[in-house]
């Protein structure tokens, strides 16, 4: 799939955290971490659609220590929504993918834990789909679909434009505009430069 997957890693401690694994069997990833001596930690999908997550449980088969993140709603509406998209565009009928549950699920905004002396912040911001979220690490922001380049498909099934208006608008209140975002398509950006196509 064309979605981005990001590999957040230590240099000192080799911990790593895997944002938004959306090829099946994940193998550039597992080679990355293999090659590189990682130790994978965590797992985070910013939401429910199957381009941000078809590759988690291979990551979860290689590295059965790695735990999984995702927001409550993306939790729920996983099952459901991973199976819409294989009925609309997969060619195998009898194919099926249900993904693994989460270790950890975030139910409030602006939770966090802790990785390697840093903060994971979660930062609930529904709009493009209900569940999504993003994640803030040091100076990067990962968006999923929330912040692109362009600007995100809304499907109308579990999508508001209303919803992702408010969110984005949290997002450039709270946080410094020389946030590099890091979003589930295209090229990486500063807030500030996002901010300015927005307005």
């Amino acid at each position: 799939m064309t979605s981005n997957c990001y590999v957040v890693f230590d240099d000192q401690t080799k911990g790593c955290v895997i944002i938004d694994p959306g090829s099946e069997k994940s193998e550039r990833e597992i080679a990355f971490v293999n090659t590189n001596h990682l130790k994978l930690d965590y797992i985070v999908i910013t939401h429910e659609h199957t381009d941000h997550n078809w590759g988690v449980n291979a990551l979860m088969s290689e590295f059965p220590n790695a735990q999984l993140i995702s927001s409550e709603i993306c939790r729920q509406r996983a099952k459901k929504t991973n199976k819409m998209y294989f009925l609309l565009y997969y060619d195998d009928p009898d194919y099926r993918y249900v993904l693994n549950e989460p270790d950890i699920v975030i139910k409030d905004d602006m939770s966090h834990i802790t990785w390697n002396n840093q903060n994971v912040t979660f930062i609930m911001t529904p709009g493009h789909s209900f569940g999504s979220m993003c994640i803030k690490i040091g100076d990067m922001l990962f968006t999923g679909d929330t912040i692109m380049p362009y600007k995100p498909y809304f499907n109308g099934r579990d999508s508001n434009l209303d919803d992702w208006e408010t969110s984005v608008e949290k997002i450039g209140m709270m946080l410094p505009e020389d946030t590099i975002v890091y979003p589930g398509h295209g090229e990486k950006l500063s807030l500030s430069e996002w901010l300015e196509q927005y307005r």
